[in-house]
């Protein structure tokens, strides 16, 4: 026979065994979205600052100095920012590729993003 006196303590167990569950999830929802967040970011920013270098008027190092510019306005110190920028020719154009790399410090085991972009420099017009 069922009673009332059977079911005592049970809110708390049930609380316990959905909270926790619960509670995973939507820190693993946020930090995935942050992570990608800070991704596009850096992406976008890597492309930004290989297409700044690539002007006429512009050089690599203004280019690697916008992409830390855009990163850091974007996340402030969420991120820790390496770029490394090299160029090469082939026929009449001059390659320029950044390759960032980025420490994220969301976790207590920081996740390493990498990103590059190539961008193009015409020696003729």
């Amino acid at each position: 026979m069922w009673s009332i006196s059977n079911q005592r303590g049970s809110a708390v167990t049930d609380f316990v065994l959905v909270a926790f569950p619960m509670l995973a999830i939507f820190v693993a929802t946020i930090t995935l979205s942050l992570a990608s967040y800070a991704r596009t970011v850096l992406l976008d920013a890597t492309i930004e600052g290989a297409r700044y270098a690539a002007l006429a008027d512009s050089a690599i190092p203004t280019g690697v100095l916008r992409t830390k510019q855009l990163v850091k306005s974007s996340l402030g110190s969420v991120l820790t920012v390496n770029v490394d920028a090299s160029s090469s020719v082939v026929g009449e154009l001059e390659l320029i590729k950044f390759v960032s790399t980025a420490a994220l410090r969301i976790s207590p085991q920081a996740s390493i993003i990498k990103v590059s972009s190539v961008a193009t420099r015409e020696f003729q017009y």
